[in-house]
């Protein structure tokens, strides 16, 4: 699949060939950095996937759109929008977006419009309004941390969530337990640091830890009417009360 990005921000474009090295049936054929190339990279490479920013100078990537419509190319391209603003995306889907991105977008959800875009190119589907009911909601879903940014002596550097074990508060920040026996500091409180990580994957144990859900191993009796969790790591963390009955029905 051919590929065009268009969009007046620098970063945005690069975050977005960034994201598209997980997808090696993507080549991007051109860049755009404002509506008129964008359109012209159109007419040039006959495209089947056209990244497009709806707010861009020359052009809006509706005007865009709008040109394309009036006078079209060889071959019309499938089109995935971007904005900062939500309330372009009806308008969107009423040309016909295989997906409407809402900056910042996670990499998760930037790789669910690009697998929309392959599927709707395989099958020959139109996506339309429709899907606009269903796209709308798994928008609105809240995305959480794939990484952090975490101290490791002097340097700063970015640790997958995925790695996370357990997590403690030390005051105003946050000790990471990590696989292989590492340990991180993140300047954040824990409460904080909560916030941004999947409940579907952590779970409060107690005020001062939160326990990745695949990294443990059960609950074990402390032998004064509580439980310890226990973690694959050997760690064996006390469990409050008032966490109890929500980790056990997480267990469940």
């Amino acid at each position: 699949m051919r590929a065009i990005i268009a969009d007046d921000e620098a970063p945005a474009r690069r975050l977005l060939r960034q994201y598209l090295g997980d997808f090696p049936e993507v080549e991007i054929v051109a860049e755009a950095a404002n509506g008129i190339e964008a359109e012209a990279s159109v007419r040039e490479h006959a495209p089947d996937l056209l990244f497009l920013d709806v707010q861009m100078p020359g052009r809006t990537g509706f005007e865009v759109m709008d040109a394309l419509r009036l006078a079209p190319p060889a071959s019309m391209p499938r089109v995935i929008f971007s904005t900062a603003f939500d309330q372009y995306a009806v308008r969107a889907f009423e040309v016909a977006a295989v997906d409407y991105l809402l900056k910042p977008y996670s990499r998760a959800r930037f790789s669910e419009a690009v697998r929309r875009a392959l599927d709707a190119s395989a099958s020959g589907a139109i996506p339309g309004l429709d899907d606009l009911a269903a796209l709308l909601d798994a928008r609105q879903r809240p995305t959480y941390a794939e990484r952090l940014l975490v101290r490791d002596g002097v340097r700063v550097i970015p640790v997958e969530t995925a790695e996370i074990l357990w997590a403690e508060a030390s005051g105003d920040t946050t000790t990471l337990h990590a696989t292989g026996g590492r340990s991180f500091l993140v300047g954040q409180r824990l409460g904080a640091l909560t916030e941004r990580l999947d409940p579907e994957r952590f779970v409060r144990v107690h005020r001062s830890a939160v326990v990745a859900l695949g990294a443990l191993r059960g609950l074990e009796p402390d032998g004064s009417g509580g439980f310890h969790a226990a973690l694959v790591d050997g760690t064996a963390l006390r469990v409050s009360r008032t966490y109890a009955p929500a980790l056990r029905n997480r267990l469940v």
